[in-house]
């Protein structure tokens, strides 16, 4: 079937409780759709259809073996089954609903280092969590992490046993180890998956496999925190491969390990900003593909944020000066939409150190209305702005009590996640002289500086 097949289903009722409320997505083979479970309190969840034939079989023994499964980082797969969609027979399963995930959000920018960080334990601890119990997740790549709240998961409609062929059998992709055609599905190919995805969160681009021998070539870009651990999973032979244990082992080393230099490629051109493609999966299709707060805001591909270098040492050791910080009271953090800053290390200064300077680089201009007599800016760092094309903007409804200071706030639009949460804790210390009553606040961020219009909305 093709995407506009799958699309004209949409409002059509599967076996009878799941309605098709909108397609999300999909390929030749299956569509995926917004649907509702529950009676009494109907919360989202997403539905994968597969036409009845040869691969419904072996969709059915995966997610029979999925539903077994019981892991905070692993989607739940809550119900499997046959139905007809307009006379024609289909296999369903439904899972936990993410409106992000992974793919969507390195259509727009690449993560930053702490953001990776945070991402790779709850992946590990799903992988080896898998693989503790026979099987191999087989299709571990973006578009198959999702984000769901402040959790990480991964899908679970391929999952197979090891040495099985898996869902990409004949039709090996980006993410494939080299030996996928003899060994099938396994551990170390999940390893090798596991890799390439880490390169591409960097860089947004995957090492280029010149051959099944030969060591792939890394793109530029990798801080060298990452690279022991990428080359230890990109090793052509498996045997050679890193555990997830060996990985685990990596991560926490202070300092790189001695490995062999690996060829690196000429970095490319600027590629162009691309606007977010919503697939279900937030899937990440994990990011979930499901209910929750939306971590970036799909229409305007504005990126976000603080991807920051790794500091070099200097060749005399001398006690580092301590970050800026961001925000006073930073928000919950999520698996896409970190806002952390690593310390930079200090060089011997030949006087005392000077305090460091603010993290706001860039002039805020600031237009408050009359009735106001307290208002903050949001404290942007230089790496996030620069990622900025274009402008970032971000709506706040600000509701002031009769003192005037502000009682409640939330954001009504913005075209990014970032730089929301930034205008959000600005706006909630602002303070008005006339209350009570309604304020909005329209916060616009460019690479030059940041602006924001006040207007009373109303008493």
């Amino acid at each position: 079937m093709t995407p506009e097949s799958w699309k004209q289903w949409e409002g059509q009722v599967v076996d009878p409780c799941f309605p098709l409320r909108r397609y999300l997505g999909g390929s030749e083979r299956s569509g995926v759709y917004l649907t509702q479970i529950g009676d009494a309190e109907p919360r989202n969840a997403a539905i994968k259809l597969i036409p009845a034939g040869r691969e419904e079989a072996d969709a059915a023994i995966q997610w029979d073996r999925a539903a077994q499964l019981s892991h905070p980082n692993l989607l739940c797969l809550w119900r499997a089954g046959r139905s007809l969609v307009s006379q024609v027979p289909v296999r369903y399963v439904v899972t936990e609903y993410a409106d992000e995930n992974l793919g969507d959000v390195l259509a727009e920018r690449p993560l930053a280092p702490g953001e990776v960080r945070d991402m790779l334990k709850p992946l590990l601890a799903a992988l080896a969590y898998l693989h503790g119990q026979g099987l191999v997740h087989g299709r571990v790549k973006p578009s198959n992490i999702m984000a769901l709240d402040d959790a990480l998961k991964l899908s679970v409609d391929g999952i197979t046993l090891v040495g099985e062929p898996g869902t990409t059998a004949g039709e090996p992709g980006k993410y494939d180890p080299p030996e996928f055609h003899e060994r099938g599905c396994s551990p170390v190919g999940d390893v090798w998956s596991f890799g390439m995805t880490v390169v591409e969160c960097l860089t947004r681009s995957v090492p280029d496999v010149k051959g099944p021998k030969e060591e792939p070539v890394l793109p530029q870009g990798i801080p060298p925190e990452f690279l022991p651990m990428v080359r230890a999973c990109l090793r052509p032979d498996p045997r050679r491969r890193a555990t997830i244990d060996e990985i685990l082992t990596l991560l926490e080393q202070p300092q790189p390990v001695a490995i062999p230099e690996v060829v690196t490629q000429p970095a490319r051109g600027p590629r162009r900003w691309m606007s977010f493609v919503l697939a279900g999966a937030s899937a990440v299709v994990l990011a979930g593909i499901f209910a929750g707060p939306r971590l970036l805001h799909h229409p305007v591909a504005n990126a976000e944020a603080d991807r920051m270098a790794t500091p070099t040492a200097p060749a005399t050791v001398t006690p580092p000066v301590p970050a800026a910080v961001e925000s006073p009271q930073p928000a919950k953090p999520t698996p896409f939409a970190t806002a952390r800053q690593e310390p930079a290390a200090a060089k011997p200064p030949a006087e005392p150190a000077a305090a460091p300077p603010p993290v706001e680089t860039k002039p805020a201009i600031q237009t408050p209305a009359a009735d106001v007599t307290h208002q903050v800016m949001p404290l942007v760092t230089e790496a996030a702005r620069r990622t900025i094309r274009g402008k970032v903007r971000v709506q706040v409804r600000a509701a002031v009590d009769a003192e005037g200071h502000v009682a409640d706030a939330k954001v009504v639009s913005q075209n990014s996640r970032y730089f929301a949460r930034l205008a959000l804790e600005a706006s909630r210390q602002w303070q008005f002289s006339a209350g009570p009553g309604e304020w909005s606040l329209r916060f616009e961020f460019t690479s030059a500086g940041t602006t924001v219009k006040s207007a009373n909305a109303g008493r």
